[in-house]
C-alpha cells in the first residue's frame, strides 16, 4: 500500500471512529512515516547527546536489501508480519491478512495509557496491519516461496506493464533481487486500483486479485480496531463517529480511481476538503499534506558547515514527533520479534 491508503485512508478512519485532526493526523502520519523512516545512523547534537534512528523501511536499491539483517529487523516487522500459518519455517513467515501477530500489535498499543508515544504505536500498528492484506502470500524473507509466475494485469496492455517494472526496478541492482517481498511483482500489490492475476510457482497457487476490495477489507477491520482502541481509550475519542457502513462508499470510488499516486492522494484531500466522509473537515484539516521531513524539522536544527551537516536538539526534542515515533518503532520491532513470534515457535532476532 501507498500514501493514499496508509496517510489518508487511516486519516480518515480515525476521524471517523472520533478522534479530533490533531491526534488523527499524529496516527496516519506516524502510519505512512513506517514507509519513509530510512536512515538507521545516529545523530550527534551540537549542543550535547546523541539519538540513534530506527529503520522502519529500506531503499529498495541499497545492496543492504539483500541482508537478513535487514529482512529479520526492517521487513519482517514493519511490513511482512509473518501469519505463523504451515509446518515449514518458510512457510510460517508468509504474511496473511488479518494475521494473529499482526493483530496483536494493535490490541497492545491500546494499552500503553502510561507511554508518551501510544498514538505513534497505533500508526505504526496499523501500518503493520494494513500490509498483511497487501502483502498477504509473500514473505519478507528471501524465499523461493515468493516466485512470482504469469502476471497478467487487467485493463493493462503490455506497454503499460513494461512501464510499471521500468519504474519499479529504476537500478539494475534491484533488478537483481530475486524473490524477496513481492519484488518479483513490482508495485502491483500496492496500488489500490489494480486488477491482476498471477501464480505463486512454488506455492502452486494461482490468485486473482482485486485490489480495492482488499483494501476495503483491510480498511473494515481497521475501523473495528480502532473502536475497540478508542473504548479503551477514551480520551482520544472527543468527536462525533460515523458508521462503517456510510464511509465504505467514498472509499471505494477513491480506491478504484486509475491514477498516480498524487493524483490519488489529491483525490483524498479533496474528499476530506468537502465532509464527504460525514465528519466536518475544520480549518486545521483542510488541504491535507504528508511531509515525510516535517516532524523531523520540527525537532532538529540542521546547518550545512563546511565539515557536513550540524544537528542541533530543539528545546522540545524530547516530546518531539519525530523521537516519539522511533521510540514506538524500536517498542514495536522488539514486541514483534522478541515477544510475539518466540510464542509460536520463530525466533529470528
Amino acid at each position: 500500500m501507498q500514501r493514499d491508503f496508509h496517510f489518508y485512508a487511516v486519516y480518515v478512519l480515525c476521524r471517523c471512529c472520533g478522534m479530533p485532526p490533531e491526534n488523527a493526523e499524529t496516527v496516519a502520519y506516524a502510519s505512512q512515516h513506517t514507509d519513509d523512516a530510512k536512515y538507521g545512523h545516529a545523530l550527534e547534537f551540537a549542543n550535547g547527546g546523541r539519538f540513534h534512528q530506527v529503520l522502519t523501511a529500506h531503499r529498495f536499491i541499497h545492496p543492504e536489501v539483500f541482508s537478513l539483517q535487514t529482512q529479520y529487523e526492517i521487513l519482517v516487522p514493519f511490513h511482512f508480519v509473518p501469519g505463523v500459518e504451515g509446518d515449514r519455517f518458510q512457510e510460517r513467515m508468509i504474511c496473511r491478512a488479518d494475521g494473529s501477530v499482526a493483530r496483536t500489535t494493535l490490541r497492545a498499543a491500546a494499552e500503553l495509557e502510561d507511554k508518551p508515544y501510544q498514538l505513534h504505536r497505533l500508526g505504526i500498528a496499523l501500518h503493520a496491519y494494513a500490509d498483511t492484506w497487501s502483502h498477504q502470500d509473500f514473505s519478507g524473507l528471501q524465499s523461493d516461496l515468493n516466485d512470482v509466475e504469469e502476471i497478467h494485469v487487467v485493463n493493462e496492455d503490455k506497454a503499460g506493464i513494461v512501464r510499471l517494472f521500468k519504474n519499479f526496478y529504476r537500478d539494475i541492482a534491484a533488478a537483481l533481487i530475486p524473490q524477496l517481498g513481492h519484488a518479483e511483482a513490482a508495485t502491483l500489490p500496492d496500488e489500490p486500483f489494480r486488477e491482476w492475476r498471477f501464480e505463486l510457482a512454488n506455492q502452486a497457487r494461482s490468485l486473482h486479485r482485486k485490489n480495492w476490495v482488499i483494501c476495503l477489507q483491510a480498511c473494515r477491520s481497521m475501523y473495528r480496531e480502532l473502536r475497540i482502541f478508542l473504548k479503551r481509550n477514551p480520551r482520544y475519542c472527543t468527536e462525533e463517529t460515523f458508521p462503517w457502513g456510510g464511509v465504505r462508499p467514498v472509499m471505494a470510488r477513491l480506491f478504484k480511481h486509475r491514477g498516480d499516486l498524487d493524483e490519488r492522494c489529491s483525490n483524498w484531500m479533496e474528499a476530506v476538503n468537502d465532509s464527504a466522509f460525514g465528519f466536518p473537515c475544520r480549518e486545521e484539516e483542510r488541504d491535507l499534506l504528508y511531509h515525510d521531513r516535517k516532524w523531523f524539522r520540527e525537532a532538529v536544527e540542521v546547518e550545512a558547515t563546511p565539515e557536513g551537516e550540524r544537528y542541533t536538539r530543539r528545546p522540545d526534542f524530547h516530546r518531539s514527533h519525530w523521537k516519539l515515533f522511533h521510540d514506538a518503532a524500536d517498542s514495536h520491532r522488539f514486541l514483534v520479534l522478541k515477544e510475539l513470534l518466540p510464542q509460536h515457535g520463530i525466533i529470528c532476532a
